[in-house]
Protein backbone atom coordinates (compact mmCIF):
# COMPACT_ATOMS: atom_id res chain seq x y z
CA UNK A 1 0.00 0.00 0.00
CA UNK A 2 2.89 2.39 0.72
CA UNK A 3 4.11 2.06 -2.88
CA UNK A 4 0.74 3.05 -4.29
CA UNK A 5 -0.28 -0.39 -5.60
CA UNK A 6 -3.40 -0.58 -3.45
CA UNK A 7 -5.37 1.13 -6.23
CA UNK A 8 -4.52 -1.72 -8.63
CA UNK A 9 -4.36 -4.79 -6.39
CA UNK A 10 -7.68 -6.18 -5.24
CA UNK A 11 -6.14 -8.46 -2.62
CA UNK A 12 -2.76 -8.78 -0.96
CA UNK A 13 -2.16 -12.11 -2.74
CA UNK A 14 -2.06 -12.09 -6.51
CA UNK A 15 -1.61 -14.81 -9.13
CA UNK A 16 -1.23 -14.63 -12.89
CA UNK A 17 -1.03 -16.90 -15.93
CA UNK A 18 1.64 -16.37 -18.60
CA UNK A 19 1.69 -18.17 -21.94
CA UNK A 20 4.07 -17.75 -24.89
CA UNK A 21 3.80 -19.77 -28.11
CA UNK A 22 5.89 -19.52 -31.28
CA UNK A 23 5.37 -21.59 -34.42
CA UNK A 24 7.39 -21.69 -37.63
CA UNK A 25 6.20 -23.40 -40.80
CA UNK A 26 8.88 -24.20 -43.37
CA UNK A 27 8.57 -22.78 -46.86
CA UNK A 28 9.16 -25.16 -49.78
CA UNK A 29 10.38 -22.37 -52.06
CA UNK A 30 14.09 -21.60 -52.42
CA UNK A 31 16.04 -18.62 -53.68
CA UNK A 32 18.71 -19.41 -56.25
CA UNK A 33 21.82 -17.22 -56.21
CA UNK A 34 24.10 -17.76 -59.23
CA UNK A 35 27.86 -17.98 -58.76
CA UNK A 36 29.76 -16.37 -61.67
CA UNK A 37 32.29 -19.18 -62.07
CA UNK A 38 32.36 -18.76 -65.87
CA UNK A 39 33.71 -15.23 -65.51
CA UNK A 40 36.34 -16.46 -63.06
CA UNK A 41 37.51 -19.24 -65.39
CA UNK A 42 37.74 -16.89 -68.38
CA UNK A 43 39.68 -14.33 -66.35
CA UNK A 44 42.16 -16.92 -65.06
CA UNK A 45 42.76 -18.49 -68.47
CA UNK A 46 43.32 -15.08 -70.08
CA UNK A 47 45.79 -13.97 -67.42
CA UNK A 48 47.63 -17.24 -66.74
CA UNK A 49 50.20 -16.64 -69.52
CA UNK A 50 50.95 -13.16 -68.18
CA UNK A 51 51.42 -14.65 -64.71
CA UNK A 52 53.87 -17.25 -66.06
CA UNK A 53 55.93 -14.56 -67.81
CA UNK A 54 56.09 -12.44 -64.65
CA UNK A 55 57.05 -15.50 -62.59
CA UNK A 56 59.88 -16.49 -64.97
CA UNK A 57 61.16 -12.90 -65.03
CA UNK A 58 61.23 -12.69 -61.25
CA UNK A 59 62.87 -16.11 -60.98
CA UNK A 60 65.62 -15.10 -63.43
CA UNK A 61 66.30 -11.84 -61.55
CA UNK A 62 66.48 -13.68 -58.22
CA UNK A 63 68.88 -16.30 -59.64
CA UNK A 64 71.17 -13.63 -61.13
CA UNK A 65 71.24 -11.63 -57.89
CA UNK A 66 72.02 -14.72 -55.80
CA UNK A 67 74.74 -15.90 -58.21
CA UNK A 68 76.45 -12.50 -58.29
CA UNK A 69 76.37 -12.21 -54.49
CA UNK A 70 77.80 -15.72 -54.05
CA UNK A 71 80.59 -15.20 -56.59
CA UNK A 72 81.54 -11.88 -55.00
CA UNK A 73 81.71 -13.49 -51.56
CA UNK A 74 83.83 -16.35 -52.98
CA UNK A 75 86.31 -13.93 -54.57
CA UNK A 76 86.69 -11.96 -51.35
CA UNK A 77 87.21 -15.14 -49.33
CA UNK A 78 89.82 -16.53 -51.75
CA UNK A 79 91.64 -13.19 -51.76
CA UNK A 80 91.62 -13.12 -47.98
CA UNK A 81 93.11 -16.64 -47.80
CA UNK A 82 95.90 -15.79 -50.26
CA UNK A 83 96.87 -12.57 -48.47
CA UNK A 84 96.94 -14.23 -45.06
CA UNK A 85 98.91 -17.21 -46.40
CA UNK A 86 101.61 -14.93 -47.84
CA UNK A 87 101.93 -12.68 -44.81
CA UNK A 88 101.44 -15.22 -42.01
CA UNK A 89 103.06 -18.56 -41.35
CA UNK A 90 101.08 -21.47 -40.00
CA UNK A 91 101.16 -21.67 -36.22
CA UNK A 92 101.83 -24.99 -34.56
CA UNK A 93 100.62 -25.60 -31.02
CA UNK A 94 102.67 -28.11 -29.03
CA UNK A 95 100.85 -30.23 -26.47
CA UNK A 96 103.39 -31.74 -24.05
CA UNK A 97 103.27 -35.36 -23.01
CA UNK A 98 101.52 -36.32 -19.79
CA UNK A 99 100.91 -39.29 -17.54
CA UNK A 100 97.56 -40.49 -16.28
CA UNK A 101 98.02 -41.59 -12.67
CA UNK A 102 96.48 -44.74 -11.22
CA UNK A 103 96.22 -46.27 -14.71
CA UNK A 104 99.94 -45.94 -15.52
CA UNK A 105 99.18 -44.56 -18.99
CA UNK A 106 101.80 -42.36 -20.63
CA UNK A 107 100.90 -40.08 -23.56
CA UNK A 108 103.52 -38.68 -25.91
CA UNK A 109 103.59 -35.02 -27.05
CA UNK A 110 101.19 -34.00 -29.85
CA UNK A 111 100.81 -31.03 -32.20
CA UNK A 112 97.98 -29.00 -33.76
CA UNK A 113 98.76 -27.05 -36.93
CA UNK A 114 96.46 -24.08 -37.56
CA UNK A 115 95.59 -22.41 -40.85
CA UNK A 116 97.65 -19.30 -41.62
CA UNK A 117 94.55 -17.09 -42.10
CA UNK A 118 92.82 -18.08 -38.89
CA UNK A 119 93.48 -19.58 -35.48
CA UNK A 120 90.09 -21.22 -35.03
CA UNK A 121 90.07 -23.94 -37.68
CA UNK A 122 92.95 -26.49 -37.54
CA UNK A 123 94.70 -27.74 -40.67
CA UNK A 124 96.50 -30.79 -39.26
CA UNK A 125 96.22 -32.64 -35.94
CA UNK A 126 98.78 -35.15 -34.66
CA UNK A 127 97.40 -37.41 -31.92
CA UNK A 128 99.67 -38.64 -29.12
CA UNK A 129 100.76 -42.25 -28.63
CA UNK A 130 99.63 -44.10 -25.50
CA UNK A 131 101.71 -46.63 -23.55
CA UNK A 132 100.78 -48.59 -20.42
CA UNK A 133 103.73 -49.25 -18.17
CA UNK A 134 104.51 -52.90 -17.50
CA UNK A 135 102.51 -54.20 -20.47
CA UNK A 136 102.78 -54.53 -24.21
CA UNK A 137 99.75 -52.26 -24.83
CA UNK A 138 100.64 -49.45 -27.22
CA UNK A 139 98.59 -47.01 -29.37
CA UNK A 140 100.64 -45.41 -32.11
CA UNK A 141 100.22 -41.70 -33.03
CA UNK A 142 98.09 -40.63 -35.97
CA UNK A 143 98.13 -37.56 -38.18
CA UNK A 144 94.77 -36.15 -39.29
CA UNK A 145 94.80 -33.71 -42.19
CA UNK A 146 91.56 -31.75 -42.42
CA UNK A 147 90.30 -30.54 -45.80
CA UNK A 148 90.97 -26.91 -46.54
CA UNK A 149 88.14 -24.47 -46.08
CA UNK A 150 86.92 -23.10 -49.41
CA UNK A 151 83.72 -22.12 -51.14
CA UNK A 152 82.90 -24.38 -54.09
CA UNK A 153 81.92 -23.00 -57.44
CA UNK A 154 78.19 -22.49 -57.72
CA UNK A 155 76.73 -24.46 -60.62
CA UNK A 156 74.24 -22.33 -62.54
CA UNK A 157 71.90 -24.14 -64.94
CA UNK A 158 72.26 -22.89 -68.50
CA UNK A 159 68.65 -23.70 -69.38
CA UNK A 160 66.16 -22.73 -66.68
CA UNK A 161 63.41 -25.13 -65.72
CA UNK A 162 60.13 -24.60 -67.53
CA UNK A 163 57.17 -23.53 -65.45
CA UNK A 164 53.61 -24.00 -66.61
CA UNK A 165 50.16 -24.02 -65.08
CA UNK A 166 47.29 -26.22 -66.24
CA UNK A 167 44.37 -24.67 -68.02
CA UNK A 168 41.32 -24.27 -65.81
CA UNK A 169 38.23 -26.08 -67.05
CA UNK A 170 34.65 -25.36 -66.09
CA UNK A 171 33.36 -27.95 -63.66
CA UNK A 172 30.07 -29.71 -64.20
CA UNK A 173 28.98 -29.16 -60.60
CA UNK A 174 26.01 -26.82 -59.91
CA UNK A 175 27.00 -23.17 -59.92
CA UNK A 176 24.05 -21.88 -57.88
CA UNK A 177 23.53 -21.46 -54.16
CA UNK A 178 20.03 -22.41 -52.99
CA UNK A 179 18.79 -20.55 -49.90
CA UNK A 180 15.46 -21.60 -48.36
CA UNK A 181 12.81 -18.90 -48.47
CA UNK A 182 11.42 -17.47 -45.26
CA UNK A 183 8.50 -19.49 -43.94
CA UNK A 184 5.41 -18.55 -41.96
CA UNK A 185 5.86 -17.42 -38.35
CA UNK A 186 3.15 -17.18 -35.70
CA UNK A 187 3.65 -15.71 -32.22
CA UNK A 188 1.10 -15.65 -29.39
CA UNK A 189 1.49 -14.01 -26.00
CA UNK A 190 -1.07 -14.14 -23.18
CA UNK A 191 -1.03 -12.62 -19.70
CA UNK A 192 -3.93 -13.03 -17.27
CA UNK A 193 -4.26 -11.64 -13.76
CA UNK A 194 -6.99 -10.36 -11.47
CA UNK A 195 -6.25 -6.81 -12.61
CA UNK A 196 -6.07 -7.16 -16.40
CA UNK A 197 -5.81 -9.60 -19.29
CA UNK A 198 -3.36 -8.96 -22.14
CA UNK A 199 -3.30 -10.85 -25.45
CA UNK A 200 -0.89 -10.34 -28.33
CA UNK A 201 -0.89 -12.14 -31.66
CA UNK A 202 1.68 -11.65 -34.44
CA UNK A 203 1.79 -13.55 -37.71
CA UNK A 204 4.03 -13.33 -40.77
CA UNK A 205 3.10 -15.04 -44.03
CA UNK A 206 5.53 -15.35 -46.92
CA UNK A 207 3.68 -16.54 -49.98
CA UNK A 208 3.38 -14.62 -53.22
CA UNK A 209 3.25 -11.51 -51.00
CA UNK A 210 4.78 -10.89 -47.57
CA UNK A 211 2.09 -10.03 -45.03
CA UNK A 212 2.61 -9.11 -41.36
CA UNK A 213 -0.37 -8.82 -39.03
CA UNK A 214 -0.23 -7.56 -35.44
CA UNK A 215 -3.03 -7.54 -32.87
CA UNK A 216 -2.74 -6.63 -29.20
CA UNK A 217 -5.66 -6.06 -26.82
CA UNK A 218 -6.34 -5.89 -23.10
CA UNK A 219 -9.33 -6.06 -20.81
CA UNK A 220 -9.40 -4.77 -17.26
CA UNK A 221 -11.66 -3.58 -14.51
CA UNK A 222 -10.16 -0.15 -15.11
CA UNK A 223 -11.15 1.52 -18.36
CA UNK A 224 -7.76 3.25 -18.64
CA UNK A 225 -6.03 -0.13 -19.02
CA UNK A 226 -8.26 -1.33 -21.86
CA UNK A 227 -6.97 -0.86 -25.38
CA UNK A 228 -6.79 -2.46 -28.81
CA UNK A 229 -3.84 -2.05 -31.16
CA UNK A 230 -3.99 -3.63 -34.60
CA UNK A 231 -1.68 -3.32 -37.58
CA UNK A 232 -1.19 -4.90 -40.98
CA UNK A 233 1.68 -4.48 -43.43
CA UNK A 234 2.01 -6.15 -46.83
CA UNK A 235 4.73 -6.14 -49.45
CA UNK A 236 3.71 -6.93 -53.02
CA UNK A 237 6.40 -7.82 -55.53
CA UNK A 238 4.34 -7.98 -58.71
CA UNK A 239 5.10 -5.29 -61.31
CA UNK A 240 7.46 -3.52 -58.92
CA UNK A 241 7.28 -3.08 -55.17
CA UNK A 242 4.28 -1.93 -53.19
CA UNK A 243 4.31 -1.51 -49.41
CA UNK A 244 0.99 -0.92 -47.66
CA UNK A 245 0.70 -0.30 -43.92
CA UNK A 246 -2.37 0.16 -41.72
CA UNK A 247 -2.41 0.82 -37.96
CA UNK A 248 -5.26 1.52 -35.55
CA UNK A 249 -5.38 2.24 -31.81
CA UNK A 250 -8.44 2.55 -29.61
CA UNK A 251 -8.43 3.54 -25.93
CA UNK A 252 -10.57 5.58 -23.57
CA UNK A 253 -8.15 8.50 -23.76
CA UNK A 254 -6.12 7.97 -26.95
CA UNK A 255 -7.13 6.71 -30.37
CA UNK A 256 -6.17 7.00 -33.99
CA UNK A 257 -5.31 5.33 -37.26
CA UNK A 258 -2.55 5.41 -39.84
CA UNK A 259 -2.59 4.31 -43.47
CA UNK A 260 0.31 4.59 -45.91
CA UNK A 261 1.14 3.20 -49.34
CA UNK A 262 4.44 3.34 -51.22
CA UNK A 263 4.71 2.05 -54.80
CA UNK A 264 7.97 1.69 -56.71
CA UNK A 265 8.30 0.78 -60.36
CA UNK A 266 11.07 1.19 -62.91
CA UNK A 267 9.64 4.52 -64.05
CA UNK A 268 7.50 5.95 -61.25
CA UNK A 269 7.26 6.28 -57.49
CA UNK A 270 4.00 6.99 -55.64
CA UNK A 271 3.35 7.50 -51.94
CA UNK A 272 0.32 8.38 -49.84
CA UNK A 273 0.00 8.82 -46.07
CA UNK A 274 -3.12 9.38 -43.94
CA UNK A 275 -2.95 9.74 -40.15
CA UNK A 276 -5.80 10.45 -37.72
CA UNK A 277 -5.24 10.96 -33.98
CA UNK A 278 -7.64 11.65 -31.11
CA UNK A 279 -6.82 12.62 -27.50
CA UNK A 280 -9.54 12.97 -24.83
CA UNK A 281 -8.57 13.76 -21.26
CA UNK A 282 -10.10 15.95 -18.59
CA UNK A 283 -7.95 18.96 -19.50
CA UNK A 284 -7.46 18.37 -23.25
CA UNK A 285 -9.67 17.31 -26.12
CA UNK A 286 -7.94 17.21 -29.50
CA UNK A 287 -8.66 15.57 -32.88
Amino acid sequence: EKTGLKEFLRTTKQSFDLSVKTQYKKNKDKHSIPIPLDVFYVFMNHNINSFIRQFEKGRHQALVSFTNAYNEAKLKFDKYKVEKSLNNQPRIFQIPGYTIPLFNIEASPSTVKMLPFGYVIPEEISTPSFTIWGSDFYVPPYTLVLPSLELPALPVPTSPLEFSLPELKILSTPRNILIPALGNITYDFSFKSSVMTLNTHVELYNQSDIVVHFLSSSSSLMDALQYKLEGTSSLTRKRGLKLATALSLSNEFVGGSHNSTISLTKKTMEASVTTIAKVQISTLNMN
